[in-house]
């Protein structure tokens, strides 16, 4: 039976294009997939579930990730063609190193360039410059940087010389002048089909990167004086977290509200790059993300008003230990249940209300998690309360707290902050059931 071999891909990536690059010189037959990365497929996310990101091989129904491991992988399985790697230990040692340099002096520093404001760029086109510099001493005078032979190191530098136009164009530089050896190895290479047919046009890259900048503002992106930023989705309980903190502390901000189930927004994939998701505080231009670190934040940056966080250190790791318990103990569990197949969780229907009768016992016979005072563990769970229906209409349960029902109803009525943001308990039960015809499961 043939083997099936799919790329997941796009177009101007210069990862992608290593993948094609190595297929091509092993004349393997393969099905391109082009992915949209402003609104991920879902194929890509079950594939890559840890970077969510292309270029994505799959060999069979298994999927290898990350360019250099990919065109590595292509080597050692189709080896009886056009070997890319040496086959003398230190020199495959060697190889590996200069293509790791690649994606660490070229890939991340031209990043800075194509994604960088105006000064940012002045200092990357150098370090640009200084990394091409080291890579023309390794080519010497040979013609590829293996020597005769086109392999490993030139797959994983070739790409970027189609986005060299856009560098050149945005720092108003020339490589050329610089490194001219490397201009003319690439020229060399372009002559290869396996090159030439897989890289993307110079332009049609430039006017992209034109056009994504634009979409950020990077033209003349500048922060005003203490500008606060946050990005939220309305009814999530994180987001809820940080409006509860920042209006306890009676700081203004502008409310961003993101699409978290069509297209999340470019501000968004470039303020919080790991995770891709909200909540993010924009302070001044610098995000902060994860909504525990960002009511931190907030604590610690406006610290003349409403504290939050208890003074003695001891208090101050209880409450850190008890909000990150409402994460893990009670969001995950509840979580299991508001996605899946209903009569499928019964043993996390008894763990979240075991969970929730442990905060109880931490609750006591105090108004609020940390006495007289609402505060850091208040704030942490009381976002959940609007999302308790819809947990109990899911999994066909009662969820029998009644301290915790008496807190948060005291939350309700005496912080103005807690009435103003909770969400809508319809508004969350009607998501819940739209997200659930959007992932199957019911």
């Amino acid at each position: 039976m043939a083997e099936e071999v799919i790329l997941l891909d796009e177009w101007l990536s210069m990862f992608g294009m290593r993948a094609r690059i190595a297929l091509a010189e092993k004349e393997i037959k393969y099905e391109y997939k082009e992915e949209d990365l402003m609104n991920k497929s879902q194929l890509l996310l079950q594939v890559n579930p840890i970077h969510k990101k292309i270029p994505v091989l799959i060999h069979d129904g298994k999927p290898i990730s990350e360019s250099i491991i990919i065109v590595e992988y292509i080597d050692e399985v189709w080896n009886d063609k056009a070997p890319l790697l040496p086959s003398d230990p230190y020199h495959r040692a060697q190889a590996r190193f200069w293509a790791d340099f690649v994606n660490k002096k070229v890939g991340d520093v031209g990043g800075r360039i194509w994604a960088g404001k105006r000064d940012e760029i002045e200092v990357a086109k150098k370090d640009l410059i200084e990394g091409l510099k080291k890579l023309e001493d390794v080519l010497g005078d040979k013609p590829y940087f293996g020597g005769d032979t086109f392999g490993f190191v030139d797959i994983a530098l070739i790409p970027f010389y189609s986005w060299f136009y856009t560098y050149e164009a945005l720092g108003n530089f020339k490589v050329e002048a610089e490194c001219p050896k490397l201009i003319a190895w690439a020229k060399r290479c372009y002559q290869r089909e396996s090159v030439s047919k897989s890289v993307a046009d110079v332009k049609e890259i430039y006017k992209f990167v034109v056009e994504y900048r634009k979409s950020l503002d990077l033209r003349s992106f500048t922060i005003m004086a203490d500008e606060v930023v946050l990005l939220n989705f309305n009814l999530s309980m994180f987001g809820i977290r940080v409006r509860i903190a920042l209006a306890e502390k009676g700081i203004r901000y502008e409310n961003k509200e993101e699409d978290l189930v069509n297209t999340k927004s470019a501000l968004l994939l470039q303020m919080n790059p790991i995770h891709k998701k909200i909540p993010v505080l924009i302070h001044n231009g610098k995000p902060i993300c994860e909504s525990l670190i960002i009511v931190e934040y907030i604590d610690e940056v406006w610290k003349d008003k409403a504290p939050l966080l208890p003074t003695d250190p001891y208090q101050r790791a209880q409450a850190r230990f008890w909000a990150k318990f409402v994460d893990e103990k009670v969001h995950e569990v509840a979580k299991r249940i508001w996605t899946g197949k209903v009569g499928e969780h019964e043993a996390d229907k008894k763990e979240l209300v075991e969970n929730l009768k442990h905060l109880e016992d931490f609750l006591g016979d105090k108004p609020y998690f940390e006495g007289d005072k609402f505060g850091f563990v208040d704030i942490a769970l009381i976002p959940f309360y609007k999302w308790f229906s819809t947990y109990e209409k899911v999994g066909n349960f009662k969820l029998d707290c009644p301290k915790i029902i008496a807190w948060a109803e005291r939350c309700l009525q005496n912080i103005e902050s807690v009435s103003k943001f909770l969400s809508d308990e319809k508004d969350v039960y009607e998501f819940v059931q739209m997200y659930r015809k959007m992932i199957k499961v019911d």
